[in-house]
């Protein structure tokens, strides 16, 4: 497999450019479907990414900032390429950056295989009732431990395989997980605002 990612940049950049795509549309269409079913609500935002939490809100069909990366990532991967393959003959570290960018969108791939089932089970069926609303302290540092459970996995088989490109999948998710748990560290926790709440105003009432 290894081999067609590494001889010509066209396998990579478009698995790139067909996964980034999904990616967004996949978006739009499960924040679509939680809205819908009016169960599931997220604090500030359902997409975790902060560029993006605009044009997901908006349900953007076209936006400027997805079009950006998906083109900009494209070229870098064809940059990489030619640096790495055919200029200083590492196609291990070409491997290890096509694995980087490919295994994080899969690894993303399979959440919204997840969210994408769970509001068809319950168009179909129903099951669910009542409101739950995600904090968003808690959505980052749920990602975080998504993404941590997928560098495990890619690490293994990176142990078992000697792959840098799964050991490229293994550092991105790690990457994404560290920068998700990061971002939820900063907020408040839910235990905190019920505590600082009554304390707000000792006048108040």
């Amino acid at each position: 497999m290894e081999y067609y990612l590494t001889s010509t940049p066209i396998p990579g950049m478009l698995l790139w450019f067909v996964l980034y795509v999904s990616d967004y549309y996949m978006t739009l269409s499960t924040a679509r479907g939680y809205k819908k079913m009016g169960i599931f609500h997220f604090e500030k935002s359902f997409e975790l990414t902060p560029q993006f939490q605009k044009d997901v809100d908006g349900q953007a069909r076209v936006s400027r900032r997805h079009l950006f990366y998906l083109f900009a990532y494209t070229f870098v991967i064809l940059f990489f390429w030619y640096l790495f393959v055919k200029s200083l003959g590492m196609d291990f570290l070409y491997s290890f950056f096509i694995g980087a960018l490919l295994l994080l969108e899969t690894a993303v791939h399979m959440r919204h295989f997840r969210n994408l089932r769970q509001v068809i089970i319950y168009e179909r069926e129903g099951g669910l009732s009542g409101s739950i609303t995600f904090g968003q302290r808690f959505s980052y540092l749920l990602s975080a431990f998504d993404m941590y459970s997928y560098a495990v996995l890619f690490l293994l088989v990176f142990v078992l395989t000697f792959s840098p490109f799964f050991l490229g999948g293994a550092f991105s998710c790690f990457a994404t997980g560290f920068r998700h748990n990061r971002y939820g560290k900063k907020l408040p926790s839910a235990q905190a605002v019920q505590t600082a709440e009554p304390n707000a105003d000792p006048s108040s009432g």
